[in-house]
C-alpha cells in the first residue's frame, strides 16, 4: 500500500480524495509522518468513509497512539483546515460552544470552532 498526491488527488491504496484549494495555510497542519503499513491502512479506512459521504468521524484509542498524527497527516495532504479543541473530564457545554477572546482591549464571546464547523 502506498500514498501519493498526483494531479490534485490524494491516493492511499486506491482510495482517492481531491486536494482542496483556497485553504488558509495557517490552519492546515504540517506533520512529520512515516508511511508505515498500519498507518496507511488506517488512513485508507478513514478516506473510504469520507469518500462515501461520512463527514463526522470519531477515533477512539489510548493516549499517545497517533490518532491526531493520522488525522493531521490526512488534513495536510488534502489541504483541509483544522482547529483543535482539547477535551477533558471538566469540559463544559459552554466551553464547547463559545470562547472568549480579546478585541480592542475588550473581552468578546465568539462561537467556538465546534459551532462554526456545524
Amino acid at each position: 500500500i502506498s500514498a501519493r498526491v498526483e494531479e490534485g488527488v490524494f491516493d492511499v491504496g486506491g482510495c482517492r480524495l481531491p486536494v482542496a484549494t483556497g485553504s488558509d495555510p495557517r490552519l492546515v497542519p504540517r506533520t512529520l509522518f512515516f508511511d508505515i503499513p498500519r498507518h496507511l491502512l488506517t488512513l485508507r479506512e478513514i478516506m473510504r468513509d469520507l469518500s462515501l459521504g461520512e463527514r463526522h468521524l470519531l477515533l477512539i484509542g489510548s493516549q499517545g497512539t497517533g490518532k491526531n498524527k493520522l488525522v493531521d497527516h490526512l488534513l495536510e495532504k488534502l489541504q483541509w483546515e483544522r482547529e483543535y479543541i482539547q477535551l477533558h473530564r471538566d469540559t463544559t457545554v459552554s466551553a464547547l460552544t463559545v470562547q472568549a477572546s480579546i478585541a480592542d482591549g475588550n473581552v468578546v464571546w465568539e462561537d467556538s470552532p465546534l459551532v462554526r464547523a456545524v
